[in-house]
């Protein structure tokens, strides 16, 4: 199962989940899901990446926007 999801802090404005999953529902992705990671802590992604290995991707909300810029592998 692939996973994506959304991280940031708070989500609970979000509405991402429903999104994708019902644009996985519509695609027929049905070994993709979407979940929201509420990390209270950029420095907390680390250890969600380590937790989730069938994580592909995530999207990334305010107040992270710009702080994760720094953390990407630019040879990725």
């Amino acid at each position: 199962m692939k996973l994506y999801g959304l991280i940031g802090y708070p989500l609970s404005h979000s509405f991402s989940k429903v999104y994708f999953e019902e644009k996985f529902h519509k695609e027929d992705l049905s070994d993709c899901r979407y979940e929201n990671f509420p990390l209270q802590s950029l420095e907390e992604l680390h250890g969600l990446i380590e937790s989730k290995p069938e994580l592909q991707g995530f999207n990334v909300t305010i107040p992270y926007k710009e702080k994760i810029l720094f953390r990407l592998d630019p040879h990725g």
